[in-house]
């Protein structure tokens, strides 16, 4: 099968979404990660209904002021994977081939035009009863990537517990 033949799908059980001035806010219930889509992230994300190619959503990317190109499909696939909100998709290439910088010189665009591709932005929302507290060491390092959080450790509140790579880690807040 073609790369381009993959149909992704976005991710919608146990998420709150919300759009709120030409962006969407989504909101994990299970991981406490909120995520803030721009209008060209949402637009793919949305459009990833498990039944369209890759190929076939690039002439979306119109709608929001860029070329139908299926790298900026990509690098919104990519992001959006990294946030969890679509189901796992192979990229063609490496992630570094997704970047801002290398899609602008594929498309020979200005740097105005980085405004409209696709950023995910996402933090770790606590829960009310971790907004004061602290984690154990072990307990940082027994954690998925995703879940985090930021917590200081208790032993040691100059490191906090932060995604190092595919783990958590503790590292100097």
């Amino acid at each position: 099968m073609d790369i381009l033949d993959q149909t992704p799908k976005a991710r919608t059980d146990g998420l709150l979404v919300e759009e709120l001035d030409g962006e969407t806010l989504v909101y994990d219930l299970e991981t406490h990660d909120a995520h803030c889509l721009n209008p060209a992230a949402a637009l793919v994300w949305k459009r990833s209904d498990g039944r369209t190619p890759v190929r076939d959503l690039a002439p979306f990317l119109r709608e929001v002021g860029l070329p139908a190109e299926e790298s900026v499909v990509w690098m919104a696939l990519s992001r959006l994977d990294d946030a969890g909100l679509v189901a796992p998709v192979a990229l063609p290439g490496k992630k570094t081939s997704f970047s801002r910088k290398e899609i602008l010189r594929v498309l020979g665009a200005t740097a105005a035009m980085t405004l409209l591709l696709p950023a995910v932005e996402s933090v770790v929302a606590p829960l009310a009863a971790q907004t004061a507290s602290c984690i154990t060491l072990a307990a940082c390092l027994a954690l998925p990537a995703k879940g985090c959080g930021g917590l200081p450790i208790c032993t040691d509140r100059a490191k906090c517990c932060k995604k190092r790579g595919q783990n958590c880690a503790a590292v100097k807040c």
